[in-house]
């Protein structure tokens, strides 16, 4: 068990790093699938964000705001336990810097021509393998925290776990 501050903490942790990977969410897909996904692919429906006025984690609706599912910080202060806001710590650190790099590599390859072109998509290869697995650990620490995960990051953890097994 954890108390409530801590609870809020890891909350906090949990939804940045959501939030970072949400960011970089269409093209870490299109890197890991080799091809545009905007058309396969639909946009994500929920986002799962710290909400701290609710005292609660919550998914909640892209569109229309309302709330998907909540787990409040005293359900967290029973599911997690002592260790789990180190652990989450570094792949939540790891989120937000991966999310830096590749938004400006992104950029990057935007403004870019000829060959470079082709290195900025090698990097952009490169941090989708490094940020494959703190996302993995991410997702199924959200489902710990008691949130059922929407497809987008339910296909998001398929497509990681894949890359890595390719990719290593």
């Amino acid at each position: 068990m954890v108390d409530l501050a801590t609870a809020a903490v890891i909350a906090k942790i949990v939804s940045d790093a959501v939030g970072a990977f949400d960011k970089v969410f269409r093209g870490y897909m299109d890197v890991l699938k080799r091809v545009p996904t905007v058309p396969t692919l639909p946009p994500p429906a929920f986002a799962d964000v710290n909400s701290p006025h609710q005292n609660a984690f919550v998914a909640r609706s892209r569109q229309s705001a309302q709330l998907y599912q909540t787990v409040t910080y005293k359900q967290l202060c029973e599911r997690l336990s002592d260790g789990d806001r180190e652990y989450i710590e570094t792949p939540g650190r790891a989120m937000d810097s991966y999310q830096r790099q590749w938004l400006s590599v992104y950029e990057q390859r935007a403004l870019a021509s000829g060959m470079d072109v082709g290195g900025l998509r090698g990097q952009l290869g490169y941090l989708a393998r490094q940020m494959s697995d703190p996302l993995i650990k991410v997702l199924t620490f959200v489902e710990k925290m008691g949130l059922y995960l929407d497809d987008h990051y339910m296909v998001a953890r398929q497509e990681a776990a894949k890359y890595l097994k390719r990719n290593n």
